[in-house]
């Protein structure tokens, strides 16, 4: 057990990261719901078609290359093609991927436990609603040595010295190429990237329930090494794609690159199939057999 003294913030950017999410929050829903300032934007109810493209990429980037790629390695791709996955990172204001990296090595440390670095409930007054609002401003646990191994290899690969240190200067660089095109893109930029942000705190919020909770899906725990310590659960697909859905699954099984649960009889989840497509084309190769 983790005292609340041992637990802080991990990600250093977490306040940045956080105001940057309400701005962004605050404005798409201000679009919805206040007309003058729909208007003033220029694309009519139209700016929901741009915000729902930039969030699918955003969510893209996010799913695959900072979870699947960095936070767990489940591929590996040439040296050529990271520095062009480094060089998109600022475009999703995501924060940059040592940050997710330690964030995540983290959730599945702690996972359900103290010390968890996005429990959908806490004993410090976090509930499921400022879950979803403040999703950056997490209580973590201290991580031992093989976890920070972990994000010390990660700081060694191609680019991550540079994006780390520059990351919000590389930020402020694109929308200052949006301002020139149109400054208002630079509103919509933001929307679509927090909005994603929103979609994977829906997916930390309720991929974690206890068997009581009316958001429980399946029937059981999914134990991992017979051990029945988390209350991660498969989502309905419609609420979250992309095969993150299957959470409880990835947290039983977290060395598959197929998070699909029925992997082993060849069924796959589309991330999967867009590694497996990168690996026919010979540009990742997977540690496992799925």
């Amino acid at each position: 057990m983790v005292s609340q003294e041992s637990t802080r913030h991990h990600h250093i950017d977490a306040l940045r990261l956080q105001a940057l999410y309400l701005v962004g929050i605050t404005l798409f829903l201000s679009a919805i719901i206040i007309t003058p300032f729909r208007e003033w934007l220029g694309f009519g109810w139209w700016f929901l078609l741009i915000v729902f493209v930039i969030q699918r990429i955003a969510g893209q980037y996010g799913t695959l290359i900072n979870h699947r790629f960095y936070a767990h390695s489940y591929f590996s791709v040439p040296r050529w093609l990271e520095l062009v996955i480094v060089a998109l990172c600022p475009l999703f204001l995501q924060g940059y991927h040592a940050g997710y990296v330690l964030i995540h090595i983290t959730h599945h440390t702690y996972s359900d436990k103290e010390g968890d670095p996005h429990p959908p409930e806490d004993a410090h007054g976090r509930t499921r609603l400022t879950a979803l609002l403040f999703p950056f401003m997490h209580r973590s646990g201290e991580l031992g040595w093989r976890e920070w191994k972990l994000v010390i290899n990660h700081m060694k690969r191609p680019g991550q010295k540079v994006l780390t240190q520059h990351y919000w200067k590389f930020a402020f660089a694109i929308a200052g190429i949006l301002a020139l095109i149109n400054y208002k893109l630079i509103l919509l930029w933001i929307m679509g990237t927090q909005v994603a942000i929103f979609a994977a705190a829906v997916l930390n919020t309720y991929g974690h329930n206890p068997p009581n909770s009316k958001w429980y899906f399946w029937e059981y725990y999914h134990p991992m090494g017979g051990r029945q310590d988390h209350q991660a659960v498969d989502l309905p697909g419609w609420w979250f794609g992309r095969g993150e859905q299957y959470h409880g699954t990835h947290h039983c099984y977290p060395s598959r690159w197929n998070f699909h649960p029925n992997a082993p009889q060849g069924e796959i989840d589309h991330n999967a199939k867009l590694i497996s497509l990168l690996v026919k084309l010979g540009l990742a190769k997977v540690r496992t057999e799925y």
